[in-house]
């Protein structure tokens, strides 16, 4: 028994290296930058939604000038997907409303770390090249700058990405439990960037190819798994139509910006301008990269795994496979990149990729099932992927540190 316990620890020397590199690369830039790690972030507007439940309230009577909050009926709401309250509803219990919000951020980083970790593992890689993967999956892109700060914004995204990488771990696990978990780590996502629900699909298709025996055994099996992601989505619902008198309502559209818009939050109008943007390049001034400071730059420099995946999708037109695959393989091999482009598109059409950031961090959110497909197309990689994937880290920590103190 200790020497199978020995041989497993073995087997995962990759992934332990791999985690201490990501929390060493994280830490080194938050010193270097002046982030104090236990810190609480003046724009963590989850945790106070979380002391407004505590108190029996979903409103604020007066505007906080330095957050995002919708105006709505003569009252103030958080205009954020609800779901990361909830965690820091528990961190409040303990810290009051002075929670560690850094903290959480950096915590979700090395999650998704561990994550990609397994994935990798469940896609055929070995232990060290699941390790390497799975950090530049985290550190290769703009997910490791928005993990260095504490904001709404920030844990939005840290934490539904946290979850869709769970979810994506739970659609490889053979396991009964991760037939329950995983929709509801995808209703989690959803609770905090709405648009992985566009992945809603890929979770409906597994679980019915997964069932046995004939239509109405295999919808009677998996109705039960759907029951508690359906209630959190309801829960959502629900809360939207308290504060908003629309269950589809999150409270964006009560933001003073986009009240404001003459075409709204989304429209095609916005198209021409946001694709402008987010392929502009970094410029060369003064002996050193100039990035520009708002609505995203050239995505495909910050988060080269859109590289990566185009370069595997190339190959496979080009490349026939002759090998009888399953029909589930065979369906996600289009529906994943399919929904992952749709994905792309929905945020073209908003009004615009975020103000001040490094990169594109919008698109960030793409990745989890991105990386997935990627690794789906081999499990072996070129010489040309690997040194794309070393420059991509290299990248996101020399542009993200020069980005804020350049």
């Amino acid at each position: 028994m200790a020497q199978g316990a020995m041989a497993r620890r073995r087997g995962r020397k990759g992934m332990y290296w791999g985690l201490a590199a990501a929390a060493l690369l994280y830490l080194l830039m938050a010193s270097a930058l002046g982030l104090p790690l236990l810190a609480h972030s003046a724009h963590d507007s989850y945790t106070l939604q979380a002391m407004l439940w505590r108190d029996g309230h979903v409103s604020l009577a007066e505007d906080l000038d330095w957050l995002e909050l919708a105006r709505y009926g003569g009252r103030y709401y958080i205009s954020f997907p609800p779901f990361p309250s909830v965690p820091m509803w528990v961190f409040s219990l303990f810290f009051g409303g002075q929670t560690p919000s850094m903290l959480v951020v950096f915590l979700l980083f090395l999650g998704s770390y561990l994550a990609g970790y397994g994935i990798a593992r469940r896609c055929g890689l070995g232990d060290m090249p699941g390790a390497a993967y799975a950090l530049f999956w985290v550190a290769g892109c703009n997910l490791l700058e928005v993990s260095l700060y504490g904001g709404v914004w920030n844990m939005a995204q840290g934490m539904g990405f946290f979850l869709m990488m769970l979810t994506v771990y739970g659609w490889l696990s053979p396991g009964a439990a991760w037939a329950y978990a995983a929709p509801v780590c995808l209703a989690f996502a959803v609770g905090c960037r709405p648009f992985y629900a566009v992945y809603v699909p890929v979770a409906l298709c597994l679980l019915w190819w997964r069932q046995t025996g004939g239509p109405w055994q295999r919808f009677a099996r998996a109705l039960p798994k759907l029951a508690l992601p359906a209630a959190v989505a309801c829960a959502y619902a629900a809360y939207n139509w308290v504060r908003f008198g629309n269950a589809l309502e999150f409270g964006h559209n009560y933001l003073p910006e986009f009240v404001e818009a003459e075409h709204g939050q989304f429209s095609l109008a916005y198209v021409a301008g946001n694709v402008a943007n987010i392929l502009r390049l970094p410029t060369w001034q003064n002996h050193q990269l100039r990035f520009p400071t708002a609505f995203g730059f050239a995505f495909y420099i910050a988060n080269p795994l859109y590289a990566l995946a185009l370069g595997r999708g190339l190959a496979a037109v080009f490349r026939r496979e002759k090998t009888a695959r399953p029909r589930v393989d065979a369906a996600l091999d289009w529906l994943l990149p399919t929904l992952a482009a749709i994905h792309f598109c929905l945020y073209l059409l908003h009004k615009s990729f975020g103000a001040w950031q490094f990169g594109t961090r919008y698109l960030v959110d793409v990745l989890p099932v991105l990386g997935w497909w990627t690794l789906r197309r081999g499990s072996r990689f070129r010489t040309w992927e690997g040194l794309i994937m070393l420059w991509a880290v290299a990248f996101n920590i020399y542009g993200g540190l020069l980005f804020h103190l350049g």
